[in-house]
This record gives C-alpha cells, structure tokens and sequence, in this order.
C-alpha cells in the first residue's frame, strides 16, 4: 500500500481487491522473498534497501506501531501499551488490544517473530544469502533482544514458554497456554543470530 509506505493485504478481489487497513507482522514477510519474484517492481526508482529501510524505520521501529525499540533496550515503549514489541496487529491500529476477541489482535506470537527475524536477515532459510542494509540489520539484533528478555520475562516468573505474550510489560503470566513449543522461537532467533545454530 504506498498511501501508507508498507505491504498491506488485500481483500480477494470478489470482495474489491482494496487494502485491508490491519497492518500485522505478516507486512514484512514480502522481504523473505528475493528479487526474481517482482515483488519490488510497483517501486520504480526505488532500491530494495531504500524500501526495506522505510518499511523498518516508520513501521517496526516505531513506538506506536510494532515498538521494536532501535536498540532493543524499550526506549520510547509505553509499559502499559506496547511494551515488548512486535504485537500481531500495529499499536496504532483501533482493534489492537479491544474488545473481547483480542487472541491476534495485540499479542506477540513466536512464529511471527521467526519469520520477521527471517525476513530481516532479508533471506529465508532457502534462499542464498542478500546483503542485508544496516537499519534492518540494526532491526534483527533489536528484535532478538526485546523478543529474548520478552520469553525469560514469563519464564524467569513463572517457568512458562508461552503460546503468545501479552504486549504490556507487568503482565503476570501468559496469554495463552502455559507452556507450548513455538513461545521458545521468541528465545531461538537470539541463538541464531549470535551463531549458536
């Protein structure tokens, strides 16, 4: 959607084709995908990296979006908000955290935090390797950080690896269940990135 400068879904094009105004994590999956598959051919005039930058900085280091701080110490993260970071639909978005069906609508899964690692590391596990730009690569290790201190905050408490977290920073226990395998992927993406895997 370049109205609002991110990967935005769409509506099947039975329903209109237009732009689901819900921006998730699933905006930065494009970046998995190399250059062969056309996904950067509606930015003519732009490079890769000028558009993965933007994407980065106005959208995942943004406080009030995906409150990835840039340096994965929380600065500038609203406790009682956008704590942790990488919430499943933007801080900013009037469903984040409403209602009574909030399950994908604000708390951070494993899964997505994997996949935007991947997806910052601007490769999938099956693809070679691309340079990756220094505001994503500054991004990946900020991640891995609030992500990592995110899963020892329920297990240094509780000893639980949660199904997902809750975005605010006092949250007393899980959001879902207690101790399932993909809450550790929040931890795993730290090993990765300091080569231990």
């Amino acid at each position: 959607d370049p109205s609002r400068g991110i990967f935005a879904n769409r509506y099947s094009l039975h329903q209109n084709g237009s732009f689901v105004q819900h921006i998730t994590p699933t905006s930065f999956y494009p970046f998995l995908l190399d250059r062969s598959t056309g996904w950067d051919e509606q930015f003519i005039g732009h490079s890769r990296e000028s558009i993965m930058d933007s994407v980065v900085e106005s959208w995942l280091l943004n406080s009030s979006r995906f409150c990835i701080s840039p340096d994965g110490d929380f600065t500038g993260n609203d406790p009682n908000h956008c704590y942790w970071g990488l919430p499943s639909v933007s801080a900013d978005d009037p469903t984040y955290m409403s209602g009574r069906w909030i399950y994908w609508r604000g708390y951070t899964w494993g899964p997505m935090a994997q996949l935007v690692y991947w997806s910052l590391q601007n490769q999938s596990p099956f693809l070679p390797s691309l340079a990756a730009s220094t505001v994503s690569n500054r991004a990946r290790k900020a991640l891995c950080r609030q992500m990592k201190e995110l899963m020892l905050s329920q297990w240094n408490a509780n000893r639980h690896i949660c199904e997902n977290y809750s975005p605010y920073m006092n949250a007393t226990d899980c959001s879902g269940t207690l101790f399932y395998h993909w809450g550790a992927l929040n931890g795993f993406i730290g090993m990765v990135e300091d080569g231990h895997w």
